[in-house]
């Protein structure tokens, strides 16, 4: 799951967690952002592979 808002996140109960720092409305970062949208997409994949429960902060790399 990407979020926006962790402590809602952490009272669901999602599996894996990937939390952004973007604007509402917007998880993958700007319309047209394609360098971002990339990262953010790479570090999905990164914690698809991760065991469940784990919580990941994005990284601007």
């Amino acid at each position: 799951m990407v979020s926006i808002f962790p402590e809602v996140t952490d009272k669901v109960g999602a599996p894996r967690t990937l939390h952004v720092p973007f604007k509402m409305g917007r998880p993958c970062g700007e319309p047209f952002d394609f360098d971002t949208r990339k990262k953010v997409l790479k570090q999905l994949l990164e914690l698809a592979t991760m065991p469940s429960g784990t919580r990941m902060e994005y990284k601007e790399t």
